[in-house]
């Protein structure tokens, strides 16, 4: 049951900017609208901007498609741009901007409120991520793949506090389950960083690996921090200082485990130079192993 009501003096100021432009299907009739004002229970629209009308419905019984605010649409080529920093800034205008209707599903300030989320992690802002999530509410949000992610925050959490035993645990729950492989990626580099720190290095470059193809270079942070962490193992195996060490004289043995290892960490440096390091150059500290690079490789 819709209503329609007289515009009140005090509310005749609202300029068009001020309204949130949406295709509103009530009781079967669908039209475009601008939407004043929404809550769990009843959304207020006007069928024109500038009407001395306006109506109200019932949340329940009302969709809403949402038309993607410019201030939105901004910050998302922001982020596509690669330009966390000041996408994660006019994400959180967006959402402030649009807040009146963010009990609605679907709605741009919670959308908006998520990709600020993300801003934070791809940042590596572990601690920010934490108090944003504190504040914020998902059930807006219609994409399985959003809510999944939501539920994988809490391993920055652990990865954060070094808590390497629950952070294992954590990524366990996930280990079976068939993910998107940007997800997958996170998953696989929080386990790596886990077993890392629980003095696992070998099974540790197993999950790194995994973050590394999982996504490949679309999750571009993911990846990078995935190789630079397994070179570092690398670099601290004594299997591989001793094979480095023995390079090029009568003792090398090309079979050894240390031998296959610096072969694998040369190979790592030349994917990096191809594509994980995405124009980023190499730490100084890694350089070196490109020159164990296998013969034709």
């Amino acid at each position: 049951m819709k209503a329609l009501l007289p515009l009140l003096a005090c509310t005749a100021t609202l300029s068009a900017q001020q309204l949130v432009p949406a295709y509103v299907i009530d009781d079967g009739d669908g039209q475009r609208a601008w939407i004043e004002a929404a809550s769990e229970t009843s959304i207020t629209y006007r069928r024109d901007a500038k009407s001395l009308n306006r109506i109200q419905a019932r949340t329940v019984s009302t969709e809403v498609f949402f038309f993607q605010p410019p201030e939105f649409k901004r910050a998302l080529n922001l982020f596509k741009n690669r330009d966390y920093t000041a996408a994660r800034t006019a994400f959180a205008e967006a959402k402030t901007k649009y807040k009146m209707v963010d009990d609605i599903s679907g709605n741009y300030s919670t959308l908006a409120g998520f990709y600020e989320l993300e801003c934070a992690r791809k940042l590596g802002d572990y601690e920010g991520l934490e108090k944003l999530l504190e504040k914020f509410q998902p059930a807006p949000l219609v994409r399985e793949y959003q809510k999944t992610q939501l539920k994988i925050y809490p391993l920055y959490n652990a990865l954060r506090n070094e808590s390497w035993d629950r952070l294992k645990i954590l990524c366990d729950e996930y280990t079976d389950r068939n993910l998107p492989g940007a997800l997958r990626a996170q998953i696989e580099y929080c386990l790596g960083k886990a077993l890392q720190g629980l003095n696992q290095p070998f099974e540790a470059l197993i999950a790194f690996n995994k973050s590394c193809i999982a996504d490949y270079t679309a999750s571009e942070i993911i990846t990078k921090n995935a190789a630079l962490a397994s070179l570092k193992i690398y670099s601290e195996l004594p299997e591989v200082i001793l094979a480095k060490k023995l390079h090029g004289t009568p003792e090398e043995n090309p079979n050894s485990t240390g031998a296959l290892l610096l072969t694998e960490a040369a190979g790592l440096v030349t994917m990096w130079d191809k594509a994980l390091g995405n124009g980023t150059a190499l730490p100084d500290e890694y350089k070196a192993f490109a020159k164990y690079k296998k013969e034709g490789a």
